[in-house]
């Protein structure tokens, strides 16, 4: 079926069969962005075990992660 408007032709067949193409090679799947089988990160539980490895020494007492001071070393090594 082909729609005119004005001067312009829209052809109504080739748009669905471009379409069918389309969702052939990229079906949508049409799925919640989040549900039972998401990974933690994206649900938002926290894994303790990875968050007292970041947070080291200031874990439970800081809010800020632990760094260590830097250890800076000669560019041109030791004499």
């Amino acid at each position: 079926m082909e729609v005119e408007i004005g001067s312009s032709r829209s052809m109504d067949c080739l748009n669905q069969k471009l379409r069918r193409e389309v969702d052939r090679v990229n079906p949508s799947i049409n799925l919640p962005p989040v549900d039972a089988r998401s990974p933690d990160l994206k649900v938002g539980i926290v894994n303790i075990p990875g968050v007292q490895q970041q947070y080291g020494r200031n874990f439970g007492v800081s809010v800020a992660p632990y760094r260590p001071p830097p250890v800076f070393s000669s560019p041109i090594g030791h004499r």
